[in-house]
């Protein structure tokens, strides 16, 4: 076997360091003004936005409260309708002839023996007062 020799290789002659320091990897970093002001604008629209969606939501539950009240309004509104048409139909059947009559019988009232026909007297047809004051009672003069 032949032996064959590599030749060595030298290690590169490195230069001679400077005097000045190496820079470090870490560097201190100053906070981004940038950042500060997308977290304030971004907490002041979050906070907005949750302060009006909590309005929204009191507005609603005010309207709804007070659409319930006119609700319960209308329904008495047409509770008392229905009555007051039932009274004017009763007052309307009152006013026939039928109606009177029967109010009359249930009431009390004496029934006529006969049907007397009231009829309009002209002027002068009538006798003068026989005193100064037919409204006195009893014979009373009046002064």
């Amino acid at each position: 076997m032949v032996a064959t020799t590599q030749p060595r290789r030298q290690a590169a002659a490195r230069p001679a360091r400077q005097a000045q320091p190496r820079r470090a990897d870490l560097r201190i970093v100053r906070p981004d003004h940038r950042v500060a002001v997308v977290g304030t604008l971004g907490s002041a629209v979050a906070i907005t936005i949750f302060v009006v969606l909590f309005v929204i939501a009191g507005l609603h539950a005010v309207l709804v409260q007070t659409q319930a009240q006119i609700d319960a309004q209308r329904a008495a509104n047409a509770q008392v309708q229905e009555e007051l048409d039932d009274v004017v139909a009763a007052l309307a059947w009152i006013d026939t002839p039928e109606g009177l009559e029967h109010w009359a019988l249930t009431s009390g009232l004496i029934e006529a023996p006969e049907v007397v026909s009231l009829t309009p007297i002209a002027p002068g047809a009538l006798p003068a007062p026989s005193s100064a004051n037919p409204f006195a009672l009893n014979g009373e003069a009046s002064e």
